[in-house]
């Protein structure tokens, strides 16, 4: 067999196998049908963060893609048309191309063909598009979507399953934000037992509904490194804040409340069997403290919770090697690829060759879009899917599979 027909081989039996994809960001299909759809209105995130490196400015950027402005087609084209050449040659913009092209059978994106594909999307914006993009095209047989602090987690479980953000739990830091999770969980929060007594509540609440997974979100804010701090430390940072008034205490102040809470959303998602999902490297968007989200600083954490199950997110990347070496020493630790591929499909097959060689292969996930909308969920998981079928071919040349 040739190396050639190999790989079509692999690339056309992974297309048969149904995927579980490990992290999306995709909003309720009803919701998401209430907006106005048109090319531009899918640089909420990647493609976007790369115009704006390549030298676009946040304004020229806003003024693009809020669809309320009333801006033409023609003038949102122009002010990221100096950027695009730029940009879509990176993974985020090569990674649209692609799936514009699948969906919506535009062959590139340019000055000639950016009015027709705006038709085309919205043209396809109906119910059951849905359906249509995951199931039938993508194949995949559910999707683990992230749900925000006060968003419901009763999604369409015929795609998906929920996995909340319960990091407000753990971050209030003014006495207004003890008031906003009051009103949330429908009960008073004026100690810390109440504050711990609420989280739990919610946790259970949201347990009952079927969740897959808790998600810890915050090296997008802070750093990863939980310290292990006791009752009486966090209380009196509790006490603080209720007490505060308006004021806003510092990051040191707020700090032991905030490893305490966090770990104990650590040991309650345990004791129900759910997974904890981190994100660590690096973090979207331009500009932040990438050392804040380096998965070494959960070591603690690994260690200290021996029953949890960990799904590290992104590999860690740009620690890779560090995450590779963290899934393989500790066994409660999953390591995950999730996002890897829009970034560089290079860098997905290099760590995907290298967590083979070194990593347990039940705990490795190599799909997951972490896409705001379900085209690109099915261009990062097609790609994945594609990239981990090559891979496995190599593995075979090499002889080392």
């Amino acid at each position: 067999m040739s190396s050639s027909s190999l790989h079509e081989r692999l690339r056309a039996h992974a297309a048969t196998i149904p995927l579980l994809d490990t992290h999306e960001h995709i909003p309720p299909e009803k919701r998401d049908l209430e907006r106005t759809w048109n090319f531009f209105t899918f640089f909420e995130h990647y493609t976007c963060s790369d115009l704006v490196s390549a030298g676009m400015s946040r304004e020229a950027l806003e003024l693009m893609r809020d669809q309320s402005n009333g801006l033409s087609l023609e003038d949102r084209w122009k002010l990221m048309a100096p950027y695009w050449p730029y940009t879509k040659t990176t993974g985020y913009g090569r990674a649209m191309c692609d799936y514009m092209r699948d969906l919506f059978d535009v062959e590139d994106i340019n000055e000639d063909t950016y009015l027709t594909l705006c038709e085309r999307i919205a043209e396809a914006r109906k119910p059951g598009w849905y359906h249509h993009v995951l199931k039938e095209r993508a194949n995949i047989e559910l999707a683990i979507v992230i749900t925000w602090p006060g968003e419901p987690v009763d999604v369409d479980k015929e795609l998906f399953r929920a996995a909340p953000v319960l990091d407000h739990y753990a971050t209030p830091c003014t006495r207004a934000d003890l008031e906003a999770l009051e009103q949330e969980a429908n009960c008073s929060i004026q100690t810390l037992d109440q504050l711990m007594a609420a989280q739990e509540s919610r946790l259970d609440a949201f347990a009952a509904q079927g969740i897959a997974a808790v998600k810890i979100f915050m090296a997008y804010h802070r750093t990863l490194d939980f310290a292990k701090t006791s009752k009486q430390q966090a209380a009196r940072v509790f006490d603080r804040l209720w007490l505060s008034q308006a004021s806003q205490l510092s990051f040191d102040d707020v700090k032991p409340l905030q490893d305490f809470m966090t770990r104990r959303i650590i040991g309650l998602a345990a004791d129900r069997g759910l997974p904890i999902e981190v994100h660590t490297g690096m973090q979207e968007g331009n500009g932040n403290y990438l050392r804040n989200s380096d998965p070494l600083l959960l070591s603690n954490i690994f260690l200290d919770f021996g029953d949890a199950r960990f799904d590290v997110f992104h590999a860690g990347y740009p620690w890779t090697g560090q995450m590779t070496v963290l899934a393989k020493n500790f066994q409660n630790v999953y390591a995950n690829l999730c996002w890897i591929p829009a970034i560089s499909p290079t860098l997905f097959k290099q760590t995907l060759h290298h967590w083979i060689e070194t990593i347990p292969a039940n705990k490795i996930f190599a799909i997951g879009g972490d896409s705001n909308y379900v085209e690109g969920a099915y261009g990062h998981c097609t790609l994945a899917r594609d990239l981990a079928a090559d891979v496995l071919a190599e593995k075979v040349e090499q002889g080392y599979l």
